[in-house]
């Protein structure tokens, strides 16, 4: 008896598409979204007449993305505005190389700037005393440095990226982990608010986020919006439906 393969959805099977080629370091996932593969995490890029750019990768990270920005025929000089995610070196890792090259504004969430802009090494992102103790001396060896913070982000704050970027708070992996809403495109950016392996939405992993119960509750504020694609920053994105996919599993939450 033949068996047929059970068939993937829709979204998936765009993915597989238009996901990156193994050795290729960018890949646009919507018209004007450019997903950049760097150190540790990913970055994006807004393509308009100027450039927002999400997110900076890991410590050497900012090179790749500045080549990027160059494979897509610009200049690094176009981006105009750099928002952090949150203050994790995979994110924020990038950018003191970035500002030397280009006077873009940056912002951060109030609640992390100070991390940014410290010269003292980052927070340990490790939640297990043990791990952050075992990990401690790689982190200071990749740690950035000090970063420049132009703009501090709050929650409900708004920019004309895209269409119209709404920055939503989403704390517990981090205490000023940020979202990123753009109403127009129908695409919600989540940074490390969520995980999404095998085909299903997960909590944010557990080794690295602060406060397990306000992160629930950030993904059942998050599924209040309405949006056909949700990305991340470690994951492929899921492309159509999403908001449906998000309020399924934030019915599934308990808070412990």
């Amino acid at each position: 008896m033949t068996h047929n393969p059970p068939r993937r959805p829709p979204w998936q099977e765009r993915w597989e598409e238009i996901k990156p080629l193994p050795l290729r370091p960018y890949q646009e996932v919507l018209p004007g979204l450019v997903q950049v593969r760097t150190k540790g995490s990913k970055a994006y890029l807004i393509l308009e007449d100027d450039i927002t750019l999400i997110d900076t990768g890991a410590v050497g990270s900012g090179e790749r993305i500045l080549e990027v920005v160059k494979d897509l025929g610009r200049s690094p000089d176009d981006i105009k505005n750099i928002v952090i995610t949150h203050s994790h070196m995979d994110h924020v890792g990038g950018l003191p190389v970035i500002q030397k090259h280009i006077p873009a504004k940056t912002g951060v969430h109030l609640a992390e700037a100070a991390h940014v802009e410290s010269h003292d090494p980052l927070p340990n992102p490790f939640i297990h005393p043990l791990l952050a103790r075992i990990c401690e001396p790689y982190l200071l060896r990749n740690d950035p440095g000090a970063a420049r913070v132009d703009v501090m982000l709050n929650d409900g704050d708004e920019f004309p990226a895209f269409g119209g970027m709404r920055i939503i708070h989403a704390p517990g992996h981090t205490e000023g982990s940020i979202s990123l809403f753009f109403p127009e495109r129908g695409l919600l950016l989540v940074g490390d608010a969520l995980q999404y392996k095998f085909g299903r939405l997960m909590l944010p992993s557990r080794l690295f986020t602060q406060d397990m119960p306000e992160a629930t509750a950030s993904i059942r504020k998050l599924a209040t919006l309405d949006f056909e694609t949700l990305v991340f920053s470690h994951f492929r994105p899921i492309l159509t439906g999403a908001d449906k996919k998000l309020r399924e599993f934030s019915r599934t939450l308990t808070t412990k």
